[in-house]
């Protein structure tokens, strides 16, 4: 099994990434994919990833007329949910179509949509992102932003490969990460009303959700289904 692993801001002007993958990991910690693992969790019928705020919009106001957008970043009245995954596991979802769009998770799971199959991992859905990981041949492992994506992306190689990972070690990286320390000082902070005081902990919760995530194109969107 080849294991490449390349920043999500290295791959904007890939052409060719479907011929040469078989599977895309993306991998977002803090905050996008421990929200999506959530939002499932929450019983949310359908989770829709869409690559801009704009694009998000229009989609619900001509196909997903009763959507809830959520959006990271400051508050905007189009959108009702915040990217935190605190508030989120507070929420009854039940059958609810949710828009999520973010800077750095659903835009990476949009810029590698040819490659055949899109995963989405934080380390809400680790083992089981290790697991679909495992049987294929060439996978493109694509953390989005910092030292807790690339935390993740070291467990994901190494289970994967079938090698021993010190989890403990790993946690800690997610916590002392700028995007991190930023979650917990913001969402402690009131001025912040799109963080949570819960984002860290639940960013840092591993296997909660015993599924892999995998992003599907439903046209100019992506939409999130389990396996």
């Amino acid at each position: 099994m080849l294991i490449d692993v390349r920043h999500a801001d290295d791959l904007a002007s890939e052409e060719s990434l479907g011929e040469e993958y078989d599977l895309a990991v993306v991998v977002d910690v803090i905050r996008a994919f421990t929200v999506a693992a959530w939002v499932l969790r929450q019983g949310a019928g359908r989770l829709l990833f869409a690559p801009d705020a704009e694009t998000a919009i229009r989609a619900r106001d001509t196909r997903f007329p009763d959507a809830l957008l959520m959006k990271d970043g400051a508050p905007d009245p189009h959108f009702e949910l915040p990217n935190a995954p605190g508030s989120i596991a507070e929420l009854k979802l039940t059958g609810k179509t949710v828009l999520q769009t973010t800077g750095n998770g659903t835009r990476g799971a949009h810029v590698v949509r040819e490659v055949p199959v899109v995963a989405c991992a934080s380390f809400a859905n680790a083992t089981a992102t290790a697991r679909l990981m495992a049987g294929q041949e060439c996978v493109l492992l694509v953390p989005t932003e910092g030292d807790e994506d690339d935390a993740l992306a070291d467990f994901l190689t190494a289970r994967a490969e079938g090698r021993h990972v010190e989890m403990g070690r790993l946690l800690e990286r997610v916590a002392e990460s700028a995007a991190g320390v930023e979650c917990l000082e913001r969402g402690l902070d009131p001025a912040f009303p799109g963080f949570h005081p819960r984002d860290l902990e639940l960013a840092q919760r591993v296997d909660v959700f015993n599924h892999a995530l995998i992003a599907q194109p439903v046209g100019d969107l992506l939409e999130l289904k389990v396996r």
